[in-house]
């Protein structure tokens, strides 16, 4: 999510604008370029920013995760930073991942298909079962829910 705002009313004397300040990326991020993301469905797919992701071994490819898998895809590796389009059986290079920093957990996004959530267990490379939350945060990406640092104390 980035700030957007809307206007909700405009007269001669007023004007109500609805504000959203949300931030996926919360701060001290660092982001990497250049991996690619693959359709292999045959419709047209549009993965939202915040999507979690995994890479595929063989290929390093980008896909959106799933703790099913068992093509290294299913161990998270970052955060889409952005929207991305895809034809039917497209490919889009120049994709942008965060792979680590504070991200607002609340707008973490899963593949629909999938039924993955932050508490999905996965099985790691050495053979313990870990959940999807402890591997985003073993990678450096701390998850922040988005009441934090908000009271008056910031606390």
């Amino acid at each position: 999510m980035t700030p957007s705002q809307s206007e909700a009313l405009r007269t001669n004397q007023q004007v109500i604008a609805n504000t959203n300040k949300e931030k996926l990326f919360i701060g001290d991020n660092t982001f990497q370029k250049g991996n690619l993301l693959n359709n292999s469905s045959y419709n047209d797919l549009v993965i939202p920013m915040g999507t979690v992701v995994g890479r595929i071994g063989s290929t390093g490819t980008l896909v959106p995760l799933s703790h099913n898998s068992n093509d290294g895809s299913q161990h998270p590796v970052g955060v889409l930073a952005h929207d991305v389009e895809l034809d039917a059986a497209g490919t889009q290079s120049n994709v942008t991942i965060c792979d680590g920093g504070e991200v607002a957990e609340e707008l973490l996004t899963f593949n629909s298909g999938t039924a993955t959530t932050l508490e999905s267990v996965v099985t790691n490379p050495s053979g313990q079962n870990r959940r999807v939350r402890d591997l985003l945060q073993d990678q450096g990406i701390k998850l922040r829910i988005r009441t934090h640092m908000t009271n008056y104390d910031n606390q």
